[in-house]
């Protein structure tokens, strides 16, 4: 906290901070509720029934304990950056061994912890960004911990923070294991090795047991619903099934791949492959020193790309089924810095101004789904007040039961900008009517449309419905079909097929 608080390290957190503000700022534009937000701004709804207590807690304290959580955004977005941009700037300080590292160490170091594109999925959210920043925040804390304090009191703060970490949002954990190895290799290079080896130890140990606390006692207390549960249930590791851990790393691979199209591909994938032999060359030169710490050492540089990549999955690596969404790649900043460093070293600091052409490109393409964001929501809404209307036409009242089929129609622009930039379709908000899912339930209701929950019972009296002798109303994007209290909504995207 003293650090935090001297002037030198005042102006460099303002200094991140702006740039992290500049990078959320076509999200705030946009202004528009995103997925989740859709429920927690009409029902308040927390976040006590899927583990993430202190993410409640927080929101809770923020509007004063009102019976529901309030939308406050952008406050916590703008709170949540600054939070990280305190712990950027330790970063930094600690990877360069610098009180007063320069703006390019802490754009290298400080600024891929929010500025990365997978995150801005993360920003998006108007009610989770701020709990999602701060798992990102105290993961870095956790990983950077002085060296100086004792080994208890960094164990019992490291494994204070990593419970709030899973508190606030589980992947978090991934960003603390992916740092926790570039802090523990950047020790080890300043001639700390057995501060270095000591403190890796504490982290390992403080998470170990962090984990099992979460998984024993927080998990079974909280983790309520079926669509949670189903989230939270483990592979069989007694089975060794490593077809379905590959499987989880194929498809995190298969996510990160989206940024590789046309222009950014050779950028990318260059960066990344000169980061790697200069990870090789590490591993060369310590297994020159024919000790058994430098050689383990270099054993883990050769693997430190292949490492960080698997961590992209983290804690994610062994569960049975996983969401595999921009979110959870919160890792993926460790990736950048790791890039990053290599140009900060040795013989590529002459080019050190290379790693910055990527920065420039992660925001445009912040910009760039701001905009579509905008668009997005302004089509969508377009199209549910035309559902709405038409319902009412047809004589929908409250306490009808209402059933949705297909998936909406896509802004002939948000497809422009999709296939332009692909990375843009995976950060897109999901649609609202969609298969029958939540989402088009929720956002009818916010239309003034009141849908009851369905029965077992409503749910077969509907397929009856589903018959072009009870249609009642028809336009290019979608039809109506009623029968007494039953209404179905079918969308006749060429995608979506009417359900017999």
């Amino acid at each position: 906290m003293e650090i935090l608080l001297r002037k030198q390290t005042r102006d460099r957190i303002l200094f991140v901070f702006i740039f992290y503000i500049l990078f959320t700022l076509p999200i705030l534009l946009a202004n528009v509720y995103y997925n989740d937000d859709h429920g927690r701004s009409l029902y308040g709804s927390t976040w006590s029934k899927n583990g993430r207590i202190f993410s409640t807690v927080l929101m809770n304290l923020l509007d004063l304990r009102v019976r529901n959580i309030l939308d406050l955004s952008p406050l916590g977005q703008i709170i949540g950056l600054l939070v990280l941009a305190c712990a950027a700037v330790l970063l930094t300080q600690r990877l360069t061994r610098s009180q007063r590292p320069g703006w390019f160490a802490l754009s290298m170091c400080g600024f891929p912890l929010a500025i990365q594109p997978f995150f801005l999925q993360n920003l998006s959210y108007k009610f989770d960004a701020l709990p999602m920043l701060m798992a990102q925040a105290l993961a870095v804390f956790a990983a950077v911990l002085p060296l100086s304090w004792s080994c208890r009191k960094r164990f019992v703060i490291c494994f204070a923070l990593l419970v709030g970490v899973m508190g606030f949002y589980q992947t978090g954990v991934n960003t603390y294991l992916a740092l926790a190895i570039l802090v523990f290799l950047s020790d080890y290079e300043y001639g700390e090795t057995a501060k270095a080896w000591g403190d890796i130890g504490i982290k390992i140990s403080s998470f170990l047991v962090a984990a099992v606390l979460y998984k024993d006692l927080i998990i079974p207390a909280t983790i309520h619903g079926q669509f949670e549960r189903h989230l939270a249930v483990t592979l069989d590791l007694k089975t060794l099934p490593f077809h379905e851990l590959g499987e989880n790393i194929y498809n995190i691979l298969a996510l990160t791949s989206v940024m590789l199209t046309q222009g950014a591909k050779p950028l990318l994938l260059g960066l990344f492959g000169v980061a790697v032999f200069c990870s090789l060359l590490n591993a060369v030169k310590y297994f020159r020193q024919k000790t058994i710490s430098d050689f383990s050492v270099g054993i883990l540089y050769c693997a430190l790309p292949i490492v960080l990549l698997t961590l992209l999955s983290g804690m994610l690596l062994i569960l049975k089924n996983v969401e595999y969404v921009p979110r959870i790649l919160t890792s993926f900043s460790a990736c950048i810095i790791f890039v990053n460093l290599a140009f900060m070293r040795g013989f590529l600091r002459k080019l050190g101004w290379v790693p910055l052409i990527p920065l420039v490109y992660y925001f445009v393409i912040s910009f760039s789904y701001g905009n579509m964001l905008a668009e997005n929501s302004r089509f969508e809404l377009f199209h549910v007040q035309r559902v709405s209307s038409a319902l009412m036409d047809m004589g929908y009242q409250g306490g009808d039961n209402l059933f949705l089929y297909g998936e909406e129609p896509l802004s002939p622009i948000v497809k422009n900008a999709i296939q332009a930039m692909p990375i843009l379709g995976k950060l897109k908000p999901d649609p609202a009517i969609h298969d029958d899912e939540y989402f088009g339930y929720t956002i009818l209701r916010s239309r003034g449309i009141e849908v009851p929950d369905h029965t077992s019972q409503a749910w077969l009296q509907a397929k009856e419905c589903l018959n072009p002798s009870y249609k009642v109303y028809e336009t290019a994007d979608f039809m109506i079909f009623r029968k007494d209290h039953f209404f179905c909504v079918q969308e006749k995207n060429k995608s979506s097929e009417l359900k017999e």
